[in-house]
């Protein structure tokens, strides 16, 4: 089976009703196509570059699963279909690659994030000349 790595933008405000049940409802689709969640969860809340069904935030939800490459087609159709999700996109992985991206995100937040770079300095002022 294949390894695939799906980004989904889910509804922002259904998730903080209920984080359990939105985030079950990717698993599901996912199993219910034949496929197994490798690693699943948050990767951050943002403002969307453009409303989508009326929406201007949107919870991205990353997965990785493997999945037979006939249960992808009934997958996404079924994306298109729901109203939680807004927009989907699902990748092959390299099978190189997979194993270091699903431990990555199994790793989740440990990794320390950047702060960004600090404001520079305002110059100095000229110093009086002395007399």
């Amino acid at each position: 089976m294949a390894v695939y790595e799906g980004m989904f933008i889910l509804d922002p405000a259904k998730f903080a009703r209920d984080p359990a049940a939105a985030a079950e409802q990717v698993g599901a689709l996912i199993t219910a196509h034949g496929g197994t969640i490798l690693a699943a969860r948050v990767w951050d809340e943002r403002k969307l570059a453009y409303p989508i069904k009326g929406h201007k935030k949107g919870l991205y939800w990353l997965t990785y699963f493997s999945m037979p490459g006939t249960g992808l087609a009934p997958l996404e159709r079924q994306c298109e279909i729901s109203d939680d999700i807004l927009r989907k996109l699902i990748l092959k992985l390299d099978d190189r690659i997979a194993d270091a991206l699903v431990q990555h995100a199994l790793a989740g937040d440990a990794a320390p994030r950047r702060s960004p770079a600090p404001a520079p300095a305002a110059p100095a002022a000229p110093a009086a000349p002395a007399g």
